[in-house]
């Protein structure tokens, strides 16, 4: 006999809270495997590369678990379909950074003088996107509990903004490393360009996954 409580199953939102600490662990990694990088420490950047490829595992299982366990009959606030876009979002951050992580590990790649301060400045500014939407997706507990409407609401929707103009400066410094990489094409060899470019997309990548996941963040709060 079909019962009312089974309507009411386990919260989603702890669990993607749950996940987002792990995709967080990959994101704080990234000043450290800058600065190894830069400095063109292969011990180390091999180390966190296998810190990093760890952790996304464990995010990428806990991802798992909470697309598995999410009933399709459970009372919720907002849309299950959003719910999962946001979960897929917030997972392609850790993605995109053991990617990087990868590719800086395929091969010694000597990084040119010229580029190593625009590539610090597009590592600071993926890692400070990632912040901001580490500040909306964190609170998503709290807007559970308020229906995802409320002064919460209007408070993560401001936050959400900031995630924006943050990927907006990743973008331009995305856009200035990439040019100054191609001018060095008669300087350095086409596999170098191939490997750094490789690595300037998928930095690109992450803050792009992470103004995705505040987006979709804002989706369930527009439906409201």
């Amino acid at each position: 006999m079909f019962r009312i409580n089974e309507l009411f199953g386990k919260s989603p939102f702890k669990p993607l809270h749950e996940h987002m600490i792990k995709v967080k662990d990959c994101v704080d990694k990234l000043p450290e495997l800058k600065e190894a990088f830069l400095a063109g420490n292969e011990e180390k950047t091999k180390e966190l590369f296998e810190v990093i490829c760890k952790l996304e595992h464990k995010a990428d299982i806990a991802k798992q678990h909470i697309r598995n366990q999410l009933p399709k009959s459970y009372f919720l606030p907002v849309d299950r379909g959003d719910i999962l876009n946001f979960l897929n979002a917030q997972d392609e951050i850790a993605d995109a950074i053991e990617d990087v992580a990868v590719l800086i590990n395929m091969r010694k790649t000597v990084m040119p003088p010229e580029l190593k301060e625009a590539f610090g400045t597009l590592f600071d500014r993926v890692f400070e996107t990632c912040v901001r939407a580490f500040e909306v997706s964190g609170e998503i507990n709290d807007l559970a509990e308020t229906g995802f409407g409320g002064f919460e609401a209007k408070m993560v929707s401001d936050w959400i903004e900031k995630v924006a103009t943050a990927e907006w400066e990743a973008d331009k410094a995305q856009m200035t490393l990439s040019r100054l990489l191609f001018n060095q094409e008669d300087k350095v060899t086409p596999v170098t360009i191939f490997i750094l470019d490789k690595i300037i997309v998928r930095l690109g990548k992450i803050a792009n996954s992470a103004e995705n996941a505040a987006d979709m963040m804002r989706s369930m709060l527009v439906k409201r």
